[in-house]
C-alpha cells in the first residue's frame, strides 16, 4: 500500500489482507461493547456505539507512519462512549480498570489532560484480547482494541471537525488542510477546554478573551461558522423510521451530492455486515462517497455517535456562536 509503484494485482492482494485482517477484530471488538454497554447500564444519556475502522483511514495510516504494521495498528476496532460530564469520563474508566475483565490492559493516552496540537481531547484506553475459549477462536487472542472515553463537548468538536473536512476534503483529522481552518478549531477546543477546567491546547493560552477575539477574527477573515451552517445532508427518513432498532449499520454518505444512505443488519448477521461493507468500500473508491460500518443499541445511538454522517453539528455552531455573540 505504500508502494507508489504497486501494480492493481498487489493493491487488491494487499485489500483483501487488510479487510480480512480488519474484520477478524469484530468479535473482540463487540466483547468490549457489550462490557461497555453493561458498565453504563441502561442510562440514556450515556452513548456507547462501537466501529471497525474504515478501509482509507487505515491505508492513509500505513502511508503517513513509517514503520507502522496492521498488527501494530491499535484501532481497527474501536468503541466510543460519551458522557454528560467529565468527572464520568474518569469514574466510568476506572470502574472497566477496576473490572474482571480476563483482558490485558495494555496503555492509557489521556488527551484530556494532555491535549493534542490538533485540538483533539479524549480519554484513550487500549486493551489486547483474551479469548476464554480454546480452539479456532483462539486466533483473536491478543487483538488490540481502543476505547475512547470523551463528554458530549468534546464528541461535538470532533464531529465538528470531521464535517468540515469531510465537505473541504482536507484530512483536518490527521492535522492536514487550510491552516485558518485548523487554527480554529484549535482556539474552540481550548474554549471547551477551560468550560471544562481542563488544560488548554498547546500553543494557546488560558485567556478566555483573547481565545474569543483570535476566533472572530478568523470567522470574520474566512467566515468558517457559515460554511458550517450551511452544511445538509437529505437522509432517508423512511427508512430511519424502520430501522431504529439494535443491530449493525453501513452508513454511506455521497458528500457530493449530499444524501445518506442506511443499511441494516441484525445483531446476529455480522459476517454479512462485514462482506456488504468491505465490497461497498471497493465499489466507491475514488468516488465521493463515505462508508461507515458500526454497531449501536438503535438507529438514534447511530446518529448520536456519528452526526457527521447525518451533518448534524447545529449544537456546535450555535455554542460557537455564543461565544462570539
Amino acid at each position: 500500500m505504500r508502494k507508489s509503484d504497486a501494480t492493481s494485482a498487489e493493491i487488491s492482494n494487499a485489500t483483501d489482507i487488510i479487510d480480512n485482517w480488519r474484520a477478524s477484530h469484530a468479535y473482540p471488538l463487540h466483547v468490549f461493547y457489550m462490557n461497555l454497554r453493561r458498565i453504563a447500564k441502561k442510562r440514556n444519556d450515556i452513548i456507547v456505539a462501537e466501529r471497525l475502522k474504515r478501509l482509507d483511514s487505515i491505508v492513509d495510516k500505513l502511508k503517513r507512519e513509517q514503520g507502522m504494521k496492521l498488527s501494530r495498528m491499535q484501532d481497527l476496532g474501536g468503541c466510543r462512549i460519551v458522557f454528560p460530564t467529565l468527572s464520568e469520563v474518569y469514574t466510568y474508566s476506572e470502574k472497566l480498570r477496576n473490572s474482571r475483565i480476563r483482558h490485558i490492559f495494555k496503555r492509557e493516552h489521556d488527551y484530556i489532560r494532555n491535549p493534542k496540537t490538533s485540538g483533539y481531547r479524549s480519554l484513550h484506553l487500549i486493551y489486547k484480547f483474551q479469548s476464554d475459549t480454546s480452539g479456532l477462536d483462539i486466533y483473536n487472542n491478543n487483538m488490540l482494541i481502543e476505547l475512547q472515553f470523551r463528554t458530549h463537548l468534546q464528541h461535538i468538536w470532533a464531529t465538528a471537525l470531521e464535517t468540515m473536512g469531510l465537505f473541504t476534503h482536507q484530512a483536518l483529522k490527521a492535522g492536514k488542510g487550510s491552516n485558518d481552518i485548523k487554527r480554529f478549531f484549535v482556539l474552540i477546543s481550548s474554549l471547551f477546554a477551560i468550560k471544562e477546567h481542563c488544560p488548554v491546547v498547546p500553543g494557546t493560552i488560558e485567556d478566555e478573551k483573547e481565545l474569543i477575539s483570535e476566533v472572530e477574527q478568523i470567522n470574520d477573515d474566512f467566515h468558517i461558522l457559515e460554511m458550517l451552517s450551511a452544511i445538509c445532508v437529505a437522509i432517508d427518513h423512511e427508512a430511519e423510521k424502520k430501522l431504529d432498532k439494535k443491530g449493525y449499520y453501513i452508513l454511506r454518505l455521497n458528500y457530493e451530492i449530499r444524501r445518506l444512505r442506511i443499511s441494516y443488519f441484525k445483531p446476529s448477521e455480522a459476517e454479512q455486515a462485514n462482506l456488504a461493507y468491505n465490497n461497498l468500500e471497493k465499489e466507491t473508491e475514488g468516488k465521493p462517497i463515505d462508508v461507515v460500518l458500526v454497531r449501536t443499541a438503535s438507529f438514534n445511538t447511530v446518529k448520536a455517535a456519528y452526526p457527521n454522517y447525518f451533518m448534524d453539528i447545529s449544537e456546535f455552531v450555535k455554542i460557537v456562536s455564543e461565544y462570539l455573540h
